[in-house]
């Protein structure tokens, strides 16, 4: 019997919710990470149930929690990045201001990582 694998839609399937889209925009606005009430104010959720189970799909991979608060992880930050470039026609000549943490590529042009595991993968 093989282990059910990770299915890569997953990760564009948490990007098609406005309410999700809200809080990786809020997030990119932010000068540093936002506490949970914070962000949910921002966004301009009541439902603080409903607001955590968007933040939650995001954070499998676009955003991380910190102690400080929510900011946008590597492929969020590289979504928006993204999304801004191709609303201003500038695809080319942005920066990353780190390396990949997945890949440690100083200028890495994937979005998004997926990593499949495979029935015999070993977490040891």
């Amino acid at each position: 019997m093989t282990e059910e694998m990770d299915d890569p839609t997953d990760a564009l399937e948490a990007l098609g919710n406005e309410t999700r889209l809200a809080i990786l925009r809020t997030l990119a606005e932010a000068d540093g990470p936002l506490a949970f009430s914070e962000l949910r104010e921002r966004v301009g959720i009541r439902d603080s149930g409903k607001f955590n189970y968007h933040l939650s799909r995001l954070c499998e991979y676009f955003v991380r929690e910190r102690q400080e608060g929510y900011e946008l992880g590597h492929a969020g930050t590289r979504l928006i990045a993204t999304t801004d470039a191709a609303g201003s026609d500038e695809l080319e000549g942005g920066t990353d201001p780190e390396p990949c943490p997945v890949c440690g590529e100083d200028n890495c042009e994937k979005l998004i990582h997926v990593h499949l595991r495979t029935p015999w993968f070993d977490s040891a």
